[in-house]
């Protein structure tokens, strides 16, 4: 996305976003066909093909931050389409609170899901700390299809797009996603079309003429499909990103997706088996970019062409034709000579001389470090997590540098966090989360069936029997896993698997959560997700799930008005064992405030 302050016109972002080798030399020709596929006839020379409609970032607009503006009134409204955050996002509770604080909230959502009913039966509901008669949010509660009731495709990890076509119709008033978007631009260009702000020509003049089909008027999934793959300023479909311009004669509103509607067929589509003891099945599906199976391909021959082994061939330089062949599509520049020499004044494409396989990186090379792109680079390196009991054995700084950390009164951070780690007892074992088989993600596909339900019934917690001994936890019975969040209950799981690790002279134990559950549903429980501080990466903003310092005890959790107290006073500083205790750090039994859980 183009900053303010930093991409004024449309030849500063290309400018900003354009290599002086390989592929990423044509980020001209992405960007200009990108425009085009968007704005079509309007986007012109002239106007800088409408780079002006583009929304320009003017901060941290990531969704942490924006549950954190959310909740100090600075977020109006919010579209959730298939998310959860009131379950399935770190700090669950902040969550729930901030979204208390919109105007209008829009759920799209196979079923009510919890980010859908927290302002009638939340936590915080029965925790007053909020109440739904002062809960000014409206929420619109607009069923979805699921994939089985829409065409599209599916992309995986292996880069392969698979398309999927309809079974039935949905049921209902429940529509697609695509349905959705496409009806509500159409009805809001309807009510503009007589507008003659500036502000408005970026939305009438939007390319949004897909066709319908069907009783519900439902968009042609494939029609988006080939507006994507692209055309030529002739309306032919392109068969690559190669063919991409940056005069304003090509449209693709996704470069690396150009070719897969290549001579006008659905190249997803594909259901034709592989042959041949390769295991290449170039004509199954689609996999972006170019229908390139491996990425980087060139470099499974040397540098001469010839293959590092014949048995495991698999793309070549054929010195007959003058080509890169092979089982897949090859991954180079196709008539390029294994020992060509770019000119030294080369740039883009052909910059890249005959042995450098890596098209999208800078130089052409693979590369053992990362000396550009990362905010906490070149190397990996190896740092404790936000909150954690022990330091780092190899340096002095403990955790990433680097990490962004968002400071916040709903959103503390324990002692792990700052030169002590280690040495407080209130939260002396580790917590992570997990998943299992029967449930999937925040639970909004599963929790609400009932077969699967009753598969995994109840929220639960897995520790080893050291700790479950440790901690007076039976199997089956109840315990409180608290944090300076939060504090959840689960049926306690004794198992092997949870074992515990040494660490600095230490025995330290960790907690196992799975993160499927929230208070909706048939099955309905704790969320795990509430205990974890909102700390994420500093290079794609992935929340840290994974690790944080907890304490566990026997028994439920408080109720009521009497859950914020037990958690403020867990959090209050204690006196630490002996040095030398065998049980060093670990607290003595904490009662609770009503009594409900045992020491």
């Amino acid at each position: 996305m183009p900053v303010a302050a930093s991409h004024p016109t449309l030849s500063d972002y290309i400018t900003y976003g354009t290599a002086g080798k390989g592929f990423w030399g044509n980020t001209g020709a992405y960007l200009t066909s990108l425009l085009k596929a968007w704005w079509g006839d309007a986007a012109t020379a002239d106007n800088d093909y409408c780079y002006g409609h583009l929304p320009r970032l003017t901060g941290d607009h990531s969704a942490y931050r924006t549950a954190l503006d959310m909740l100090d009134g600075k977020v109006e409204g919010y579209l959730l389409f298939g998310e959860n955050p009131a379950v399935g996002s770190a700090n669950s509770r902040l969550h729930r609170l901030a979204l208390a604080q919109l105007d209008w909230l829009v759920v799209r959502d196979l079923g009510e899901i919890e980010s859908a009913t927290f302002w009638r039966d939340g936590p915080e509901i029965e925790a007053g700390e909020l109440r739904t008669e002062g809960i000014a949010t409206e929420v619109f509660l607009l069923p979805a299809a699921a994939h089985t009731e829409k065409d599209g495709s599916f992309t995986n990890t292996e880069r392969l797009l698979q398309w999927h076509t309809k079974a039935v119709e949905p049921a209902g008033d429940c529509r697609s996603d695509l349905w959705f978007c496409f009806h509500l631009g159409r009805i809001l260009r309807e009510k503009l079309a007589m507008s003659s702000e500036r502000r408005d020509r970026s939305l009438l003049d939007l390319t949004w003429d897909y066709p319908t089909e069907g009783p519900l008027a439902e968009p042609s999934a494939a029609a988006v499909l080939a507006e994507i793959n692209g055309c030529d300023a002739d309306g032919r479909p392109l068969d690559g990103y190669g063919r991409l311009a940056d005069d304003g004669s090509t449209s693709c509103g996704c470069w690396i997706y150009a070719g897969c509607y290549a001579d006008g067929v659905n190249q997803t589509a594909r259901r034709r088996p592989g042959q041949g003891p390769s295991g290449v099945a170039p004509d199954w599906g689609w996999a972006w970019p170019d229908n390139r199976r491996i990425l980087y391909n060139r470099a499974s021959a040397a540098p001469d062409g010839t293959p590092w082994s014949q048995r495991k061939r698999y793309v070549w330089w054929d010195g007959a034709s003058g080509r890169w062949t092979g089982h897949d599509r090859p991954d180079f520049v196709v008539d390029r000579e294994p020992d060509h020499v770019p000119a030294p004044h080369a740039r883009g494409v052909a910059a890249l001389g005959g042995c450098d396989p890596f098209l999208l990186q800078a130089d052409g090379k693979g590369w053992l470090y990362a000396p550009d792109g990362l905010a906490d680079g070149p190397l990996p390196a190896h740092y404790e997590p936000h909150e954690s009991p022990v330091g780092n054995p190899l340096y002095r700084q403990r955790a990433n540098p680097a990490r962004r950390r968002f400071p916040h009164a709903a959103n503390p951070s324990g002692p792990g966090d700052g030169p002590g780690a280690g040495d407080d007892r209130r939260y002396p074992f580790v917590t992570t989360t997990y998943r299992i088989a029967e449930h999937h993600t925040a639970g909004g596909m599963s929790r609400f069936q009932r077969r699967l339900s009753e598969l995994a019934r109840e929220m639960f917690v897995e520790v080893h029997p050291e700790l479950a001994a440790l901690r007076g936890l039976e199997r089956g019975g109840w315990a409180t896993i608290v944090t300076s969040r939060s504090a959840i209950e689960a049926r306690v799981l004794v198992t092997e698997r949870m074992a515990p690790l040494e660490v600095g002279g230490r025995r330290l134990h960790q907690v196992g959560l799975p993160y499927h559950w929230g208070h909706g549903g048939l099955a309905p429980g704790d969320a795990a997700n509430d205990l974890f501080p909102i700390v994420v990466d500093p290079n794609v903003t992935i929340q840290e799930v994974k690790a944080a310092t907890c304490d566990i005890v026997a028994g439920r959790r408080p109720r009521g008005a009497a859950l914020r107290p037990f958690v403020e006073s867990h959090a209050r500083p204690r006196d630490t064992s002996p040095s030398g205790d065998e049980n060093a750090g670990v607290p003595a039994p904490f009662p609770h405030q009503n009594g409900a859980v045992g020491g």
